[in-house]
């Protein structure tokens, strides 16, 4: 063990030369050798250290970042405060006096003057502030009452204690008791006299100066020297006064012992002599005079007097005249700012907390005069209800905007409070003028203290539950408080005040046993914690304990425990019965909680079932929130979402769940985030989808057959059978091309059930209510019974809808087919189609012809695609696009254009024989050209006129050799450009001539 004594010289020269804390540094040792002695491996090594001060007072005044360094040092130390007890000194004082020497008369002297110091010390009320005997007045002759109680004081704010008390009885110096008693002393004495404060005083500021500068009260100590200082013309009696004052000043503020006039004149005298009348109104011209002369200042309001620096601000009056404009609404104002100092700003349910496991508070606030207050929310605000103080009379209490229950409290004397009240606004606005100085800005802050201190006593007092002043009414809803159904309530605390009102207002909350979940707002742990134990709730469903390790206790399994298991929620199958998820083997499932075990929770479970039935419309979760969160029931924010998850895979066949208005075909842990957060319960919305046994279900089960589906069985799936029928359906419609999502070419029932389908959100709605209803028929309510036509009937007509919508591609096709078969008449589907067209086509295989028409050609005569291939590739040559994306004015229009190819191919067709090759040839067979030319004149009428030309081989040298000499002449003849209208003419005379001319072939342009 190392014990280190005075070690606060030692951190005086540290601090005074900077010592950091540093590794090189003397202070950097002590955490060293702190160190080596931490832990259970540690060395067996204690430092103790003893100093009068804190550890870090000693830095207090060095720089910010040596004063952090030492608090890292000092935080490897425990802190011993010891704190010594104002009896205890004072017997000290006792026990260092010896008064065996003294004779009998003396004795004697010694005893009355006891006696009086022991009355006057009652009746001055002093026995609060420490219990002393007569014998033991006598005992600490010759110290006066007060000095034995100002001493010990006085040596506690430099930090000395009980050298600075030896020190003042012992030592041989001036102004301690052993030099006043070895100078004043009497064989014969008169009278006992005693050690008075003026002599405390001076012994202090004579020895301890030093000490003085080093305490946290140096400045007040300097102020009252420096004022003695100042008064050095003045009588001794009036520096005596000051120094009393300034004692009285020191050691107490507002208290019992503060400088009042009394306290003044016992101070100032023998206790034999202090109940003097004369030497009383001696004293009284004194200290009026002292004030006067600004030595002292007076303090009307507490009658005390304080040794300060004079001011020129008549404070009383300014406040005087500030208090005639201050309202008490402006005092209710204040207060109500100030909540959490006298008067709680929130009221914890301890005792409601701790039976139920929801963790509730109410909110406080002040009133006066029927004022209107905004109220918690039962969803948006965690406060459970309100503590209203009221300071009117009874019958104008507040309304309160909230419908949680509100406490009113009222009080006798609401008017000594609110004339407080002004008093201290008053001063609060003074105390912000621009011509408060320093003086009178000190004096107004310590009237603020004193006036705030008897203002929370005042209403601690009024409205204290175990007061007499005051009386408490509990409202169920805060929008009742106008009329009288209001329920007195008593209380020992404000705590058990809401305990009681709580345990009347929430009787039905379920009790848990997790501190983490009965709150409104978790915490990021318990946030957390909540969200893995739903996803897990979903996903393990099956499994003991969730799948949880048994061998470590996470938080998660904690919730578990406390409420998902506690309230009976997910327990083996074996215990439940049918009241467990149905269609599973597992072991273990969520279920309803079983009244007889947990009837805590029933009434609230009962609440919540009852409301997700009554969806009969879409509900938003919020508003069932509100419900299970409302009175009676008191639900926790935490813990409501717990409920919900629990009752959605209960109900999955019968409540359906949406997201922003789409459905949600299985509860998954993503949605489950989603939900918990904070706009969760706004975004998510649930709908009663009862199918029941009637004619709902036949339905059902008949669309069921009709579409070839079967439910799904897992326990994520929400409405199974309902879900897989409209699965089906919508399934139908997803899959459209664009053609068919939009296109007009249906019968107006397949029209109306396409637009229905793309318009559903919700199965429930489309299956019962939308899809009859496009069909002409009347929607199917929850409790219509069976009718086998009419399920049969409505069945068949949405099957034919169906198919009318999903055929409507293929249908398409079938025209496409059909319209190219007559554009080059070919009758047929498409089996006879493609080979007619392509042997119609074959002699264009290898020919010249124009790009467009190429393409066609060559698309039509590929082979390497089988027949449901290759239509496509022709229809996209024809018109750019593929079937699936046409419009109805492209279906229209595709027999006209396909038209238009055939014929302008039937116009080159002539052009072109088909040479038959054997069919042992291998390569394709080749067309022999003819010299023949189509000629095609077009008249200045519009009139197309085409005629052919045979050019026989033998004569082709000799015409060309006359188009040589033709041209010539013609440019000769009839210009340049002769040869062009020779061309014209001669074109224009031919195809007039022309006996082969046919008729048909004329065409308008």
């Amino acid at each position: 063990m190392l014990i280190l004594d005075e070690f606060g010289k030692s951190l005086e020269y540290l601090a005074a030369s900077g010592d950091s804390g540093s590794a090189e540094n003397d202070v950097f040792l002590l955490q060293m050798l702190a160190e080596k002695g931490a832990g259970r491996s540690g060395l067996p090594l204690f430092i103790f250290t003893l100093q009068h001060l804190a550890f870090s007072d000693y830095a207090a005044r060095s720089s910010l970042i040596q004063t952090k360094e030492w608090a890292k040092v000092q935080g490897r130390f425990e802190d011993i405060t010891f704190t010594p007890n104002l009896g205890d000194a004072v017997h000290l004082l006792q026990r260092r006096l010896d008064q065996s020497g003294v004779a009998e008369a003396g004795q004697q002297l010694i005893r009355r003057q006891a006696e009086a110091a022991a009355q006057a010390w009652v009746e001055h009320g002093l026995d609060s502030v420490v219990h002393i005997s007569p014998e033991m007045f006598a005992g600490l002759y010759p110290l006066h009452p007060l000095t034995a109680v100002a001493a010990p004081l006085l040596a506690f704010q430099i930090g000395q204690h009980d050298r600075s008390l030896v020190g003042f009885l012992t030592n041989d110096e001036p102004y301690t008791v052993r030099r006043t008693i070895d100078e004043a002393s009497s064989s014969e004495p008169e009278r006992a006299s005693t050690i008075l404060l003026p002599q405390l005083y001076d012994y202090f500021f004579a020895s301890g100066r030093t000490t003085i500068l080093a305490s946290s009260n140096a400045s007040r100590w300097l102020e009252v020297d420096n004022r003695l200082n100042e008064a050095h013309g003045l009588p001794p009696e009036d520096r005596d006064i000051l120094k009393t004052i300034g004692i009285l000043n020191l050691i107490d503020v507002d208290g019992v012992l503060r400088a009042t006039p009394a306290m003044i004149q016992l101070a100032m005298n023998d206790p034999s002599n202090a109940a003097d009348p004369e030497r009383f109104e001696m004293l009284q011209q004194r200290l009026q005079h002292l004030v006067e002369t600004g030595f002292l200042t007076h303090r009307s309001y507490s009658d005390e007097y304080r040794v300060w620096q004079g001011t020129n601000i008549d404070i009383d009056a300014r406040v005087k005249e500030i208090a005639g404009h201050v309202a008490p609404s402006h005092v209710v104002d204040h207060l109500g700012e100030h909540l959490g100092t006298v008067l709680p700003k929130e009221v914890v349910a301890g005792a409601h907390m701790q039976r139920t496991g929801m963790l509730r508070y109410f909110r406080t606030a002040i009133s006066l005069q029927a004022d209107k207050l905004e109220g918690p929310g039962v969803v948006s605000d965690a406060a459970d209800g309100m503590i209203i103080f009221h300071l009117g009379e009874p019958g104008t209490r507040p309304l309160v905007n909230s419908p949680l229950p509100v406490l009113i409290g009222t009080t006798k004397d609401p008017a000594a409070i609110l004339n407080a009240g002004i008093t201290l606004r008053a001063l609060e606005d003074l105390r912000h003028q621009d011509d408060i100085d320093l003086v009178a800005g000190r004096e107004i802050e310590e009237r603020i203290a004193g006036i705030s201190q008897e203002l929370g006593t005042q209403l601690d007092e009024a409205f204290n539950p175990q007061s007499d002043d005051s009386s408490w009414h509990l409202w169920q809803s805060g929008q009742d408080t106008h009329f009288e159904r209001s329920e007195p309530i008593e209380a020992r605390s404000y705590g058990a005040l809401v305990s009681a009102a709580c345990d009347r207002v929430y009787p039905q909350t379920p009790h848990i046993r997790n501190e983490m979940a009965g709150r409104h707002e978790l915490t990021s742990n318990g946030a957390r914690a909540r969200r893995v134990l739903l996803s897990d709730l979903v996903t393990n469903t099956g499994l003991a304990l969730l799948g949880y390790d048994t061998t470590k206790y996470s938080q998660e399994r904690a919730m578990y425990h406390g409420v998902v298991e506690y309230l009976g929620l997910h327990r083996a199958a074996k215990e439940v019965g049918q009241a467990i998820q149905a269609q599973t083997i597992a072991t273990h499932g969520v279920s309803r909680p079983d009244p007889k075990k947990h009837p805590e929770v029933t009434p609230t479970w009962e609440r919540l079932e009852q409301a997700l039935t009554d969806a009969a419309q879409p509900t938003p979760i919020v508003d069932i929130y509100e419900q299970l969160m409302a009175p009676p029931f008191g639900v926790k924010a935490g813990v409501v979402p717990i409920l919900m998850v629990a009752a959605l895979i209960l109900r999955s066949s019968d409540v359906a769940l949406f997201e922003e208005g789409n459905y949600c075909p299985r509860l998954t842990p993503e949605i489950i985030e989603r939900l918990l957060a904070d706009t969760g319960p706004n975004r998510f919305t649930v709908k009663a989808v009862p199918i029941g046994e009637g004619q709902r279900s036949l339905v059902v089960e008949r669309l069921a057959a009709a579409l070839n589906v079967d439910a799904p069985r897992s326990r994520t799936a929400r409405n199974p059978a309902l879900l897989a029928v409209t699965r089906a359906m919508l399934e139908r419609v997803m899959v459209l091309t664009p053609y068919a999502r939009y296109t007009k070419r249906l019968t107006p029932e397949a029209l109306q059930v396409r637009k229905v389908l793309f318009e559903a959100t919700d199965p429930d709605q489309l299956v019962f209510t939308a899809l009859p209803q496009a069909l002409a028929l009347n929607a199917i309510p929850a409790n219509a019974t069976k009718d086998e036509q009419a399920a049969g009937s409505y069945v068949a007509r949405v099957i034919n809808a169906l198919d009318a919508i999903s055929g409507a591609s293929t249908a398409l096709r079938r025209d496409v087919v059909a319209a190219i078969g007559q554009a080059f008449g070919i009758a047929g589907d498409l089996p006879q189609l493609r080979p007619g067209l392509a042997e119609a086509l074959s002699g264009f295989a290898d020919a010249s012809l124009e790009l467009d028409l190429q393409g066609f050609v060559s698309r039509v005569l590929n082979t390497s695609l089988p027949n449901e291939d290759w239509l496509d590739p022709i229809i996209i040559r024809l018109t750019n696009k593929a079937l699936g994306d046409w419009t109805d004015q492209d279906a229209d229009g595709f027999y006209l254009r396909v038209k238009e190819v055939a014929r302008r191919l039937d116009r080159v067709g002539h052009l072109y024989q088909v040479q038959e090759v054997p069919a042992p040839q291998t390569r394709a067979p080749e067309p022999k050209q003819i010299d023949t030319h189509l000629l095609t004149l077009t008249t200045p009428q519009g009139t197309e006129v085409r005629t052919l030309i045979h050019v026989p081989k033998k004569v082709r040298n000799t015409a060309e050799t006359l188009v040589v000499g033709v041209i010539r002449q013609a440019e000769q003849e009839l210009g340049p450009g002769g040869a062009r209208i020779l061309l014209a003419a001669l074109a224009e005379r031919l195809t007039a001539t022309d006996s082969g001319h046919d008729p048909q072939r004329e065409e308008k342009l």
